[in-house]
């Protein structure tokens, strides 16, 4: 099942809803956000692909969507708003699950930023965190936008490119841990931001976190926000 899809209430986003490659009853979901709209990010990016590949290998549905701004989706570029975008696709999805299925919140660069923003803030419990290349060069977001992403409380896996500029792995691991975060870490050797040569690598790693840290592991050790 593959079907374009719009939702939100504002800005309407568009998005690309998948079944899982299984093809049984969706084990739960996940949401995948994409890198930076200025420059040049939509949710047809190869890596935001494989990451959505992976989760639905994995027995999840999946949503992919452009941020506010690109593409088909209404609004203009904000910065900070688009974590909202995250939240609005959060609450489509959970609809097109069945009850009491997890949640995952994925994202590439920017939109991994964006991911992290979100589940700190949702509602509704998110199961665990999917980083990849998350940026610490932030451009114009300062590093306290995100002095709360600890509130976090599950697990969170950050895969990164060794030869990252944008997204160093020493740089992101000092900085998802001093935020209050505990990621498991992956560093995957002679790839840059693009990742360029290492999409089954990143596969791979999704699929096993899930698989360790969110399908088979019970309800109590999935994640959520703590109290604020």
């Amino acid at each position: 099942m593959k079907e374009q899809v719009t939702f939100g209430a504002g800005p309407r986003l568009e998005g690309i809803l998948e079944g899982s490659e299984a093809g049984l009853r969706p084990a739960g979901g996940a949401v995948v956000a994409h890198p930076h709209p200025l420059y040049g990010g939509t949710m047809l990016q190869p890596v935001v692909h494989h990451v959505a590949k992976a989760c639905r290998s994995s027995g999840l549905v999946t949503l992919r969507f452009n941020f506010r701004g690109v593409g088909g989706s209404e609004g203009d570029y904000d910065g900070e708003a688009e974590k909202d975008d995250v939240l609005a696709a959060s609450s489509y999805l959970r609809d097109h699950l069945p009850a009491g299925t997890p949640l995952v919140l994925a994202g590439y660069s920017y939109g991994a930023s964006m991911s992290a923003l979100a589940a700190a803030e949702a509602v509704s419990p998110v199961a665990a965190l999917v980083l990849v290349a998350f940026p610490v060069v932030f451009q114009e977001l300062g590093a306290s936008l995100f002095s709360g992403i600890g509130r976090f409380s599950g697990p969170t896996l950050s895969i990164c490119g060794e030869r990252d500029d944008i997204a160093p792995p020493a740089n992101v691991a000092r900085f998802l841990r001093n935020a209050g975060l505990d990621p498991e870490e992956v560093v995957i050797p002679g790839c840059d931001h693009l990742f360029a040569g290492g999409h089954r690598r990143i596969e791979d790693e999704v699929a096993g976190f899930l698989k360790r840290r969110v399908l088979t592991a019970p309800p109590a050790e999935r994640g959520g926000a703590r109290s604020r």
